[in-house]
């Protein structure tokens, strides 16, 4: 059998790593480390005393197997090494001691040899790589442990992307397997040049405290401190070092070192500066940069410093001061080796100078500088992509989209990371549409998506806020409600769009959601004025002023914006306004007019006191009020609209069209501003221009939510459509009043719902009453109809004269004629009021007539019967009706009468001339005749000629006054 040593060893790791726990370690498990010492160290008696032990204590454990066929290899008996690895495989044939010790096996043959020789030759010679990959193949996954596994880890680490993988394996070696001094070295080194000084300095004091390891870890710490710049950490580095070592040449090198710095250090010249290249060499320009000041100030012809203090002021960003200091020391030293250095970051800060400066005149509004200054950078380095974006960003500034976006452009295809060209280029296609933006954003990388993940939901939020907004145009708050909990889980803690969302909730009746959801809010935001704000508003848009003044108390004054000082000033005033509407209510006005010119001057209260004048025509009063508020605000157009509407009542239409000539053109004028404009024209008699005006108006009105402002507009449009000579339409605009001032929730579809909708509720207002009323009025007016009735009625008296017995039959057309309704009407009337009483002759003598004077005798029945015919017509203003009584009667006549309605403020009044027939009993009605007998003379036929005064008071609520007088 051919013999061989194989210069090797191995640490078992045992079946698996782990967890260190807090008992002490077994016997096992100390005689394991033993061996694990003896095979790093190579003390071979320490490895066979430790497994004659373990053998007689635990001969199965897999470890001590694999740790007794290590043995046996080193010893060259391959034999015996094969029946503890076969012994092995039959103990634990998945465990890693087994599966390292096989390739350990086969690493023993002349294949595994080669195989291995390969796999250094490629690592030595390079080609990292591949020698990994030559180890893994050999290895087949289980590569065996000690020096090998060294070497595999160390040619690992010269892979960049694997290096940290490589060195936490080696650490792990290192701690398993104590003494091992390569390992150590390797590693320390491994340590040093990735950054890691700390770990690499413990992995040298490791390794100092053998013998063979010492003067190893000497020399390596002494090479990694001695160029350090001369400072108070140069000087504990070497502290440190000659407290760990004692002797050898880097000992002497380093004692001599420290004595010659502490000497240098104790100038203070000497220190500020040293300390400052110290400092900038470790990145603390903070530090550095008053250290150096003084070192260039008390030598200003020092290069190194001059360029330290460039490098330290760059290291800040101090692009100004950098440049300076940089330019001083390549001109005082032009050939020193920090020129390449001090080149490339002169470079560097002259660049981002130029692009800071470029940056500030964009800020300051001067795109010329700025472009300037852009095209500088773009000189001095043309391969940095933020010249480029700056370019774009003039481009932005003057509106030149096109300019903007290929700039945007070229700087993506210079850096696809630049964050800002990624967000100008969707800012640009926000712009054109939302569309565009999204099909950009959807093109972008992961990274590039993320980084304007705000404009993307901002896009989403926009567009789910034009969704919502549509929905609550259409009164669906419920689905508006959900998209605005969409917008929310885009933006939480939004105050508006939390806002928009409990006013969506209260529409759609879960008000106590909203309550919750705006008390939430300012319970997490208390002191931001945004909710303060918008809880007050909230808060005085349902009803509840003082809940509203008290939360906005809340906060300190000194927070308070100017949102939220206008806020409170009309809430403030509406208290005022309330309290003085109460007293006009109970018959004080003079009362109320005194509380409200004690208040600071106002246009809304001068608007007011200017509003109750003109309703008690007190023009002369209603006017000053007027230019009171003209004077402070010459453009206001409730001002401009009030005089019109004085001037109007006044009759004086010249000065009205005047006025509202004055009125300043816009296009936000609102609802109520546009609805007065209209029915002023209307008035004036400027018929097309009012239709002009509602036609744009009632349009806008229906696009709104429900409220006040648009159910007035769509009332009085409903009026002047009906006076327009249009009742059909006139009708369908009511429906939509309807809606919009709450008297349904749904546009009523068919007559039965609109005929229903026009009943009279008790809780109505004073808006729902009206709208019902007038809705009412017209489609009565608009109907066509047909009554035919019968009547009987009568009274009880003395036959002949008052035993009344009377029948009519009524038959009457309905039907509408212009902005009024016309009727045809025909009554048949029959009247019988008994016979007369007579004596044993046959005759009577009943105080009646001649019967009187001489006993009448004959037909003793006293009836008639007769037709009438009338016609008439009526409107708001004028009534009237002309007629007959019952043609066939004994006394016929004309009758009729005309009256004329209007209105001053609240009292209305009825004025009326008439003639009319006294239907109480034949002879009043129709007439009788003279016995035949006597005279046959017919006479009476009573008829009431007079005028009539109607009187009404009524301001709108659910009750009134009403009054009349007449005389006949």
């Amino acid at each position: 059998m051919r013999k061989f040593t194989l210069n090797i060893f191995t640490l078992s790791l045992g079946l698996a790593v782990m967890p260190m726990v807090e008992a002490a370690p077994t016997a096992q498990q100390q005689l394991l480390e033993q061996v694990r010492l003896g095979e790093a160290t190579h003390r071979e008696d320490l490895v066979q005393q430790s497994l004659y032990r373990l053998e007689l204590i635990d001969p199965n454990n897999p470890e001590v197997v694999a740790a007794r066929f290590r043995s046996l290899l080193r010893q060259g008996d391959i034999d015996g090494a094969q029946k503890q690895l076969d012994r092995l495989s039959q103990l634990a044939p998945s465990s890693n001691a087994y599966k390292s010790s096989r390739t350990t096996m086969l690493l023993s043959t002349p294949d595994g040899r080669q195989a291995l020789q390969q796999a250094r030759l490629q690592a030595t010679t390079g080609h990292a790589e591949e020698a990994v990959a030559s180890y893994n193949k050999l290895f087949n996954g289980a590569p065996p442990e000690g020096d090998i596994a060294v070497e595999y880890w160390s040619t690992v680490a010269k892979i960049p992307a694997r290096r940290g993988e490589a060195i936490n394996q080696l650490k792990r070696i290192n701690a398993d397997t104590p003494g091992n001094t390569g390992l150590q070295n390797n590693l320390a080194l491994l340590l040093f040049s990735s950054d890691r000084r700390d770990e690499g300095f413990a992995v040298l004091e490791q390794m100092a405290k053998s013998n063979a390891g010492r003067e190893g870890a000497s020399k390596i710490w002494y090479g990694q401190i001695k160029d350090m710049p001369v400072s108070d950490a140069s000087v504990s580095a070497l502290k440190k070092y000659l407290s760990i070592f004692s002797d050898g040449d880097s000992v002497a090198a380093a004692q001599s070192q420290l004595a010659e710095q502490q000497k240098q250090l104790a100038d203070p010249a000497f220190r500020a500066r040293a300390q400052g290249l110290a400092a900038v060499d470790s990145g603390m320009a903070g530090k550095a940069i008053p250290e150096l000041q003084q070192a260039v100030r008390a030598n200003p012809k020092d290069s190194e410093a001059l360029g330290a203090l460039g490098q330290a002021y760059s290291q800040k960003g101090d692009r100004a001061n950098a440049v300076a200091n940089l330019e001083k020391a390549l001109a005082l030293d032009p050939h020193s080796s920090n020129n390449d250095k001090w080149n490339s970051l002169l470079k560097v800060n002259r660049y981002w100078l130029a692009i800071q400066q470029g940056d500030a005149a964009l800020k300051a509004n001067n795109p010329d500088r700025a472009e300037r200054l852009f095209q500088q950078a773009r000189n001095v380095d043309n391969t940095d992509s933020y010249a480029v974006l700056g370019l774009g960003d003039v481009a932005m500034a003057r509106k030149d989209y096109p300019a903007a976006e290929r700039y945007y452009q070229q700087t993506l295809r210079m850096d696809s990371g630049n964050t800002n060209a990624v967000r100008g280029l969707a800012n640009i296609y926000r712009q054109q549409s939302p569309e565009k933006a999204e099909a950009f954003i959807a093109s972008l990388s992961a990274s590039q998506r993320r980084s304007i993940d705000d404009i993307e939901r901002s896009l989403q939020n926009d567009r789910l806020a034009q969704q919502a907004e549509a929905l609550e145009n259409q009164g669906k708050w419920a689905q508006a409600a959900a998209l605005q909990r969409q917008r929310l889980a885009l933006d939480p803690g939004s105050v508006w769009i939390t806002y928009r969302l409990s006013q969506d909730l209260w529409q759609a009746g879960q008000r106590s959601q909203a309550d919750t959801l705006m008390r939430n809010l300012a319970q997490q935001k208390p002191n931001d004025p945004e909710q303060v704000y918008a809880y007050g508003l909230y808060l005085s848009g349902h009803d509840q002023d003082r809940a509203a003044l008290a939360h906005i108390n809340s906060l300190p004054r000194a927070q308070w914006s100017s949102n939220i000082q206008e806020l409170v000033n009309r809430l403030q005033s509406d208290q005022v306004l309330e309290t003085a509407n109460r007293l006009r209510e109970s018959g004080k006005e003079a009362e109320a007019e005194a509380m409200l010119r004690q208040q600071p001057p106002s246009t809304r209260i001068d608007l007011t006191l200017a509003d109750w004048a003109q309703q008690r025509r007190d023009y002369t009063a209603a006017r000053a009020a007027y230019k009171n508020v003209l004077t402070r605000e010459p453009t206001n157009a409730d001002a401009i609209l009030g005089l019109t509407e004085v001037d109007i009542a006044a009759g004086d239409k010249a000065a009205a069209r005047s006025q509202l000539a004055k009125l300043p053109a816009t296009d936000n004028a609102s609802l109520n501003t546009q609805r007065r404009v209209a029915l002023a024209q209307a008035q004036l008699g400027d018929t097309a221009a009012a239709q002009q005006t509602f036609n744009k108006l009632i349009p806008q009105a229906k696009s709104q939510p429900p409220s006040m402002e648009s159910a007035m507009v769509l009332r009085d449009g409903a009026k002047f459509e009906a006076q327009a000579g249009d009742p059909t339409q006139a009708l369908e605009t009511y429906k939509d009043a309807m809606v919009a001032s709450g008297v349904t929730t749904m546009r009523p579809q068919d007559n039965d719902t609109f005929t229903r909708l026009t009943r009279n509720d008790e809780k109505d207002d004073w808006l729902k009453r009206g709208v019902r009323s007038d809705a009412a009025d017209l489609y009565r007016q608009q109907d066509l109809n047909v009554t035919l009735e019968h009547d009987y009625w009568g009274s009880s008296g003395t036959g002949g004269y008052s035993d009344l017995k009377a029948h009519t039959t009524m038959l009457q057309v309905d039907a509408p004629y212009s902005d009024g309704r016309m009727f045809f009407r025909s009554d048949f009337v029959n009247m019988n009021v008994g016979s007369f009483s007579t004596n044993a002759d046959g005759k009577w003598d009943d105080n009646w007539g001649t019967c009187t004077l001489q006993d009448c005798s004959g037909n003793r029945s006293q009836s008639d019967s007769g037709a009438s015919v009338a016609v008439g017509w009526r409107n708001d203003v004028w009534s009237w009706d002309i007629g007959t009584t019952p043609m066939g009667f004994n006394v016929v006549d004309v009758v009729g009468g005309i009256s004329y309605s209007d209105d001053i403020g609240p009292l209305g009044y009825t004025v009326n001339a008439h003639r009319r027939p006294i239907s109480s009993s034949l002879l009043a009605f129709g007439g009788q005749k003279d016995s035949p007998s006597n005279t046959g003379k017919k006479w009476g036929g009573v008829r009431a000629d007079g005028v009539g005064l109607s009187l009404s008071y009524d301001k709108g609520e659910a009750n009134g006054v009403w009054a009349s007088l007449s005389g006949d």
